[in-house]
């Protein structure tokens, strides 16, 4: 109890450590949905001296410095002046941000993402790009906040076609005034925003955030520990050595002076920095996430997944391979992934499945590992490459769509901070939806055959029988996480169930495939209808999965809410039914004529 209120004692303050004294629109703010701190006052680090915190570059500033420069000849000059950026020097520069502490280049990547939607832009690297803002003169005239919902655009005067606005583009709206009356109306009911009221809040912050990193403030505030460390002179506007040498190192850039003995300087006396001892594990994987960062580990994996899972498909290739070559080359992938899974959790200290992100790794994984048994039981080379491309397809998802799935690696809130219940009943639940992917995929490399023509009896009975398997298996896991999950609860919350949406959602998925057990154990579906109903019902674990956190978002449960990727699991769930409907008419209709 006391380790979990030190935890929530030390968040508490690096949350409020980069907005410290800050206006009320800058309080109002620090609810962001993607995790990125609130910028603070804006930071003449030129001069040394911080200002009074809160102020912030009128618009009458913004557009007499844009007006010296085009939104084009400000992009062609800051990629030239920032590409001159030693990030290497710098990338591994700890900083306190969002109850953590981490490296530069992850702040830059995640900071980068929501304002721009992507980790960076016009050929710079992310630490380029986000130390670049800082310094860059006419950093007010960078299109650099994608407004991404096209109505929105329209209705604050833009064009719907472009996407990109400089913030000397917005200091023109009154953002703070337009949402002041909708983060009221958040704070007394978030389910009643409306679609167009969350981009507007979604934009304000994006704002903000920009605001904050091209004035330093953002950077200043995450660099300097004493915020954390309860230093009162540091609260009250006095200044710390650390920020000195921040400050020189940002002029020294700002003025094109040699600035890689700055840096040095300030990397080395960032990270001999007082600490909490909570905190001191992360000082020992900064050199270790960044590579993390560069590696890009996990599509490494699924280019090898998609490699092995071809090369078991393509039958010339399929039949040259001896069984320890096809072993070692199915080997390959899998540890890439579980490198890079272990990398995570060696990072956070916890099991790595506590946002949506990390869940998919885990299925993804789940779903190779547990093809790898099928192979080794039933030999279905065939069979099993199909599957490790729906492994890579899952990695290749869950990379592609960052600003949905965030990658992040903070830290995880109180009622999951147990490792023990994280494990075993989080990691339980999710690599039940492991085995009934695997059931999802081969009812549709069924589906996708018989509409071919090229099912046959004994293709079906062979498919079916590894559906049916995962099946067994997927029940047992789900029935297990789910009976944990009620213990949990019952520690945490003070009662086994309570109807809460995942929890009921969880019910109705594993009663839907005990159906299907039941249904086929009976007699009442043959290999076909086993192989279908299995498309069916994975729809369930979809809902489970997905639509309680994305769609609903209600229940104690709250913190797995997020938002965004309808679009992609409407289209799933649509060419999902038009693909069994086609085949239930194709193989009935074929029934009929013999």
């Amino acid at each position: 109890m006391k380790d979990l209120l030190k935890t929530s004692v030390f968040i508490l303050s690096v949350s409020l450590s980069g907005f410290y004294n800050s206006t009320a629109w800058s309080q109002a703010q620090a609810v962001n949905p993607h995790g990125t701190s609130q910028p603070p006052a804006v930071t003449q680090f030129e001069q040394g001296q911080m200002p009074p915190s809160g102020a912030a570059p009128s618009s009458a500033q913004s557009s007499s410095q844009t007006g010296q420069m085009s939104a084009e000849e400000a992009e062609k000059a800051f990629a030239i002046f920032a590409a001159r950026i030693d990030s290497h020097a710098i990338e591994t520069l700890p900083l306190q941000n969002n109850g953590r502490i981490k490296p530069l280049d992850s702040l830059a990547r995640e900071s980068n993402l929501f304002i721009l939607g992507s980790r960076s832009k016009w050929g710079l690297d992310p630490v380029q790009f986000y130390i670049g803002l800082i310094v860059f003169e006419y950093n007010s005239a960078l299109e650099i906040i994608e407004i991404r919902d096209v109505d929105l655009r329209e209705s604050l005067g833009f064009k719907r076609e472009h996407r990109f606005y400089s913030v000397a583009d917005l200091d023109k709206l009154g953002l703070d005034e337009r949402v002041r009356p909708l983060l009221e109306k958040e704070q007394a009911n978030k389910r009643s925003l409306t679609p167009p009221e969350k981009a507007m809040l979604e934009l304000a912050n994006q704002y903000n955030l920009a605001r904050g990193m091209i004035n330093g403030g953002h950077f200043l505030s995450s660099v300097d520990f004493s915020t954390i460390n309860g230093d009162a002179a540091a609260m009250v506007g006095g200044e710390t050595e650390i920020l000195k040498i921040a400050k020189q190192y940002l002029t020294a850039l700002a003025q094109n002076q040699p600035s890689l003995e700055l840096s040095r300087e300030l990397l080395s006396k960032a990270k001999v920095q007082k600490t909490p001892e909570l905190f001191n594990h992360y000082m020992q994987t900064l050199d270790l996430e960044v590579f993390h960062n560069h590696l890009h580990i996990f599509l490494w994996a699924a280019f090898f997944y998609f490699l092995c899972g071809v090369c078991f498909l393509t039958k010339p290739i399929r039949e040259k391979l001896s069984r320890p070559v096809a072993w070692a080359l199915y080997a390959l992938p899998l540890l890439f992934h579980i490198s890079g899974f272990a990398t995570r959790v060696y990072i956070t200290g916890f099991a790595p499945v506590t946002n949506m992100y990390g869940t998919m790794l885990w299925v993804a994984l789940g779903v190779a590992l547990f093809s790898s048994v099928l192979l080794a039981l039933y030999r279905n080379y065939v069979l099993v490459g199909y599957l490790l491309l729906g492994s890579a397809l899952v990695l290749i998802l869950t990379e592609g769509f960052p600003l949905v799935l965030s990658p992040d690696m903070d830290p995880i809130v109180a009622v999951l901070r147990s490792n023990y219940w994280l494990t075993i009943h989080v990691l339980t639940i999710t690599i039940s939806y492991a085995a009934f992917t695997i059931c999802m995929l081969i009812g549709n490399f069924a589906l996708v055959r018989t509409i071919l023509g090229k099912a046959t009896p004994e293709f079906y009975k062979v498919s079916a029988h590894s559906a049916y398997r995962m099946t067994q298996l997927g029940v047992l896991l789900l029935t297990t996480g789910i009976i944990l999950g009620g213990i949990w609860a019952d520690y945490s919350w003070g009662r086994f169930w309570g109807w809460d949406p995942k929890e009921t959602w969880a019910l109705i998925a594993d009663v839907g495939f005990i159906a299907i057990l039941h249904a086929r154990y009976a007699g009442w579906l043959d290999a076909f209808g086993c192989l279908a109903a299995s498309t069916v019902a994975y729809l369930l674990i979809i809902m489970a999965w997905y639509g309680v956190n994305f769609v609903l978002a209600a229940g104690l449960h709250s913190y797995g809410f997020s938002s965004g990727g309808t679009a992609v699991v409407i289209g799933f769930i649509s060419l999902q039914l038009i693909i069994l409907a086609i085949a239930m008419m194709t193989k009935y209709r074929r029934l009929a004529k013999t």
